[in-house]
């Protein structure tokens, strides 16, 4: 199934996924199909290859072989938009300790070229979202000031002050309150009402987010 022209799939479609490094093998032959308006759970032993699958899908990991298409193209096609549609949330987090919250969240939607989100001016969009998150206020303080807690919910503010069709979640409720954790499965369902798909990873069960799918990564 190498062709574009034999893709069914709308969404994101991977097939056959082999990834290795250092000739060990970290995933091997992973399929995946994740249609438009659903919330899928990927669960697996720890070193089973979650991560692996996640920053492979993600465009971070190269594929040893396989294939991903997003709505019928190559991810890589560039007219597949598939990055730009895209957020990745890593455990790692991918925030400067040496900006404040507000440069970092600037940084990632300036990527995006969207500095007016509806009709508000980027900064007054992202302090309503931290005073969401429990934060409010703290616009200016170091990432590299906050608390574990506090520095996971900076980088879920993206999730809303991003445009994208599509989120790969890696532990997305780790060291996060139970308010949160409600807060994050309400932003989730909204966005797969709104033609949005879900990707996510957890150690524990979240009982607040209905999923459509359970698939399963094992290595052997």
């Amino acid at each position: 199934m190498s062709q574009t022209s034999d893709i069914q799939f709308n969404g994101l479609y991977a097939h056959e996924l082999t990834v290795s490094r250092s000739e060990q093998v970290l995933l091997e032959d992973a399929e995946l199909h994740l249609a438009p308006s659903t919330i899928t759970y990927l669960h697996g032993e720890n070193g089973a290859g979650k991560t692996t699958l996640m920053r492979c899908l993600a465009g971070l990991l190269p594929a040893d072989h396989g294939s991903m298409y997003w709505n019928k193209r190559p991810i890589t096609h560039p007219e597949s938009g598939y990055f730009q549609d895209l957020i990745f949330l890593a455990h790692s987090l991918s925030m400067k300790n040496e900006l404040s919250i507000a440069e970092n969240l600037a940084f990632y939607a300036s990527l995006r070229m969207r500095c007016s989100i509806t009709g508000k001016p980027l900064h007054q969009k992202i302090s309503s979202v931290l005073e969401e998150l429990g934060i409010g206020g703290l616009e200016d303080r170091m990432f590299a000031e906050l608390s574990a807690g506090q520095q996971h919910k900076v980088a879920l503010a993206r999730l809303i002050l991003e445009p994208a069709k599509i989120w790969i979640l890696d532990e997305p409720f780790v060291n996060l309150d139970h308010k949160t954790r409600s807060w994050l499965s309400e932003k989730a369902m909204a966005f797969k009402q709104q033609g949005g798909t879900v990707l996510f990873t957890s150690h524990h069960h979240i009982e607040e987010l209905p999923i459509d799918q359970s698939v399963g990564v094992e290595h052997e």
